[in-house]
């Protein structure tokens, strides 16, 4: 049975859980956003406006879900191993 919606919200690794992902998200757009500068930046060197616009946000945007998928990956392993370790031998 599920745990009580009390009981999990007591828990310090579920806020600690959401703030993890509160900032992999402001960093997403932190990254993206940082990508699309550099790409303005290039359109108005070269006057190709919105190519390298374009271009940065996906480049942005492909770097930050490789990183974000990675992440939680690695989150989800580490989950696993503690609830394995969490269960009782026998």
């Amino acid at each position: 049975m599920g745990i009580s919606r009390k009981k999990r919200f007591a828990d310090d690794s579920y806020t600690h859980g959401a703030f993890r992902w509160f900032g992999i998200g402001f960093e997403f757009c932190i990254v993206v956003g940082f990508f699309c500068v550099i790409g303005y930046f290039l359109d108005t060197l070269e006057n190709t406006s919105p190519g390298w616009l374009i271009m940065g946000f996906f480049v942005g945007f492909g770097v930050m879900f490789y990183n974000m998928v990675k992440r939680a990956k690695k989150e989800d392993d580490s989950q696993k191993a503690d609830d394995d370790d969490d269960k009782p031998a026998g």
